[in-house]
């Protein structure tokens, strides 16, 4: 089959088209036919070598998969041959056909496209389990989202509206601010390139940082006391952080696509482009996307 290889950590020229077997299933693993893959930041980072160098390369990455289900493994129970569905595995999506454990898989209803499935695979999937199992958020609190216009932040905008807390504010910047104003005017967003937001933000109950670093540091200032910060990428002694990664699983990315299905949910495609190496790379190399890079294989 097809895929992209990574054949080592660093800039997008590792990316190399390649010819690999198909994978074998395990027991309670499908065999995904790709018909979109999406590009995370984690997927960049992963490439660049920011999220650690323990995988030995060469190897196949990218983590998300959405596709129709051509072989299932003997003790597969919840899905059948000819299934839609999506998921977020670790790696291996930069393929053709990937193998996926059914734990993680999907299904993804009729009236949603695969670009639609595999934008919520990784970053919405994850902003879905901070709002909706970590963060408790209730009418009587404000919350700050760092990077509002990002594929978590983006999506946890969203969740977090559906517990009408008192003030949403968001950073962003250019036409990533410019959007979020159009799409929520209650929003309120901070452009970092003109404010810092501790000039701005009162005292906030609840903090999602999707940034890191001395963003996370400053975000503490206008953290209440009895707060609690909740970031995707930085750690900290203070007690009211915590580091948050995805825990991949399929119910919870069902739950998200049911509510695209409704409309519940906006998933917003910023480009979609053939799956070739150099449309990766270009991909890879894309700052500031407002919404999802997605590649697919129709």
């Amino acid at each position: 089959m097809y895929a992209i290889q990574m054949k080592d950590y660093g800039d997008v020229d590792v990316l190399v088209s390649v010819q690999v077997p198909l994978p074998k299933l395990k027991p309670k693993q499908v065999l995904l036919k790709q018909h979109a893959v999406a590009i995370d930041p984690y997927d960049v980072g992963f490439r660049a070598g920011l999220k650690g160098r323990e995988k030995v390369p060469p190897l196949v990455a990218g983590s998300s998969a959405a596709g129709e289900i051509v072989q299932v493994g003997e003790a597969v129970t919840e899905f059948k041959v000819g299934e839609r569905v999506a998921a977020s595995p670790h790696l291996r999506c930069y393929a053709e056909y990937v193998a996926i454990g059914q734990s993680q898989l999907a299904h993804i209803p009729q009236n949603v496209t695969y670009q639609q499935a595999v934008a919520c695979a990784l970053g919405v999937q994850t902003a879905y389990q901070i709002v909706h199992d970590e963060l408790k958020l209730t009418e009587k609190e404000r919350v700050l989202i760092h990077g509002g216009s990002g594929s978590v932040g983006f999506a946890a905008i969203q969740f977090a509206r559906q517990y009408h807390p008192k003030e949403i504010y968001t950073t962003a910047s250019g036409k990533g601010a410019i959007f979020l104003r159009q799409f929520d005017k209650q929003l309120q967003v901070i452009d970092y390139r003109g404010e810092d937001f501790k000039n701005v933000v009162p005292p906030v109950d609840k903090i999602i940082d999707t940034i890191g670093g001395q963003n996370l540091k400053d975000s503490l200032a206008v953290l209440k006391p009895n707060g609690k910060l909740i970031s995707t990428v930085s750690d900290d002694a203070d007690t009211r952080v915590q580091l948050y990664f995805l825990k991949s699983k399929g119910k919870k990315l069902e739950a998200v696509l049911n509510q695209v299905s409704t409309g519940s949910f906006y998933v917003k495609i910023a480009e979609s482009a053939p799956f070739t190496v150099t449309n990766l790379r270009k991909f890879h190399q894309t700052k500031h996307a407002v919404g999802k890079l997605v590649l697919t294989f129709d």
